[in-house]
C-alpha cells in the first residue's frame, strides 16, 4: 500500500513538515507518481526499523556501606 506524506506523518506522530523533511533528505524513499509523492508501506515499516535503537543496561546502583 502506498501511503502519501500526511499518512506517514500521522503514522510517526510528527509534523507534515518534520515527515517532507525525511523524505527529501532520503533517509525513506518515496516515489513520484504524476505530481503526488508516496511512500511504500513496507519502506515505512524499514524506515522506523532502522530509527530502533538498542537500550544499553545501565550499571546498578552501588551501595555505599559506612
Amino acid at each position: 500500500m502506498l501511503l502519501t506524506i500526511k499518512d506517514v506523518a500521522k503514522r510517526l506522530n510528527i509534523s507534515l513538515s518534520k515527515a517532507y523533511a525525511i523524505v527529501s533528505q532520503g533517509d525513506l524513499p518515496s516515489y513520484q507518481i504524476g505530481s503526488a509523492r508516496r511512500v511504500a508501506e513496507d519502506d515505512l515499516k524499514d524506515y522506523l526499523e532502522g530509527c530502533r535503537t538498542e537500550h544499553q543496561r545501565l550499571p546498578e546502583a552501588v551501595k555505599r556501606h559506612f
